[in-house]
């Protein structure tokens, strides 16, 4: 499973240095160096199972061999946070995500049908209670939150208002039933960049207020570009 973005490696997708840079229309060796800079402060931070970066190569039209990397999505969350220079940022940004969202998707649809049906019922539920959230609550209670547990429901909220105004019916009347097959994957989306952008407020040592809004920002933004409004017939 594959397109011209994203590809599939094993059980998970995957975009790279070379698609980025080409997009971007930046020289590899530049971007190479921003990914270098990420990984230091990933490893900095300490391991994130969920975030994979790992060493390729690709063979130009010279037939010489150069060093990439291969990065699933929440790896290239946290790349495109430092990519905000580049004038076609968004518009990779956005292209990529939205690979990364059709891809999703379509795995979903492959999966298993007990599964889907066990999901669509309700019987699999959503778990909010996340390690990033966690890590989160001890940080802001560590700078002096008195009620930073109450951010597991705040970050929930906050994703769901997104989807609220995202997915909307043919009257334009938002669909509060976020358990469909159909919204995983918008949910998947702001679930992950909601962490990523958690997750880089802590590394940067912000303030955690700063960092609920960031990530708001962020879930907002990508809202934005993921919404989908189908036409009155």
């Amino acid at each position: 499973m594959k397109n011209e973005l994203v590809h599939q490696i094993k059980n998970d997708f995957f975009t790279n240095t070379l698609i980025v840079a080409e997009n971007l229309e930046v020289p590899h060796k530049v971007l190479m160096n921003t990914v270098k800079a990420t990984l230091e402060k990933v490893e900095k931070q300490g391991h994130d199972r969920a975030i994979v970066f790992f060493e390729s190569s690709f063979t130009n039209k010279q037939g010489r061999t150069y060093p990439m990397y291969e990065m699933n999505e929440d790896a290239y969350m946290l790349l495109a946070m430092q990519l905000s220079q580049y004038e076609k940022a968004f518009k990779v940004q956005t292209s990529i995500i939205k690979a990364f969202r059709s891809m999703a998707i379509a795995l979903i649809n492959q999966q298993n049908v007990s599964w889907i049906e066990a999901r669509q019922n309700g019987k699999i539920a959503r778990v909010a209670e996340t390690d990033i959230i966690k890590d989160f609550v001890e940080y802001a209670t560590n700078q002096g939150s008195q009620s930073a547990k109450l951010y597991y429901m705040n970050i929930t909220k906050m994703t769901n208002k997104a989807l609220e105004f995202m997915i909307q019916d043919k009257t334009g009347v938002p669909i509060r039933d976020l358990s469909t097959l159909d919204n995983l994957g918008f949910i998947m989306a702001l679930d992950k960049r909601a962490g990523s952008a958690i997750e880089y407020g802590m590394a940067e040592k912000m303030h955690y207020k700063d960092i609920f809004h960031y990530a708001k920002a962020e879930v907002n933004k990508l809202a934005d570009v993921l919404v989908f409004k189908p036409k009155l017939k």
